[in-house]
């Protein structure tokens, strides 16, 4: 799913940067990709998080609670609070921005128009989060399409190769997309208690009620 994401989003970005795309199309596919970035940083952190918490767990065993200490134990698990980070982040997206209310209904029946004016909204709110909880910067610092060649040891997380790339190093080619990084990560403060933990790992944006 990560890799279909990441190929969904470059095809989009290169569609509306490089591309002919109809006038009608350009709200919807830029919905896209605000949109599809997004969920692939969403599935990138649960994916960390998952695998800290598997190479924590494998280095150094958690020895056996105590009876009266098991419930709370299990409740606050370093695998419980990591997915109530995922889902608190996901929930600030969803205050400011309406992300969930964007991509969970059916935007088939609107107008380009009006897809154009909530995609405006998703991306406002939603840039407002990203900048609260990092500090984001470009993996490349140059220009695409600029030609730049790799050593041997380059960092393999952070340029993927495509096309006709050879066996061996030194790698020549065009910047398509100078990528994305963060030097910084603040994400939501949890609260640790074993009563409303399990709400901060489910609930995204409680149900409004109206008292008349």
């Amino acid at each position: 799913m990560p890799v279909f994401l990441i190929l969904l989003t470059i095809a989009i970005i290169s569609t509306l940067v490089y591309g002919q795309v109809p006038e009608q199309f350009l709200p919807m596919m830029r919905a896209a990709a605000i949109a599809a970035p997004i969920l692939l940083l969403v599935l990138h952190f649960i994916a960390v998080f998952k695998k800290s918490t598997s190479s924590s767990e494998t280095a150094q065993p958690t020895p056996e609670p105590r009876p009266e200490t098991q419930s709370a134990a299990v409740t606050l698990s370093q695998d419980a609070s990591n997915e109530a980070a995922v889902v608190q982040f996901l929930a600030r997206l969803q205050e400011k921005g309406r992300l969930l209310d964007f991509l969970m209904d059916d935007i088939t029946s609107y107008d380009n128009e009006s897809v154009g004016a909530a995609a405006r909204i998703v991306h406002q709110g939603c840039c407002e989060v990203l900048d609260d909880s990092f500090t984001i910067e470009t993996v490349h610092a140059g220009a695409e399409m600029e030609t730049i060649t790799l050593a041997d040891n380059y960092d393999s997380a952070a340029y993927r190769l495509s096309g006709k790339v050879p066996e061996s190093a030194p790698f020549a080619g065009s910047v398509l997309h100078r990528g994305w990084k963060t030097t910084r990560v603040n994400l939501p403060q949890l609260v640790t208690s074993a009563d409303n933990i399990n709400t901060a790992r489910s609930i995204i944006a409680p149900a409004e009620v109206e008292i008349s």
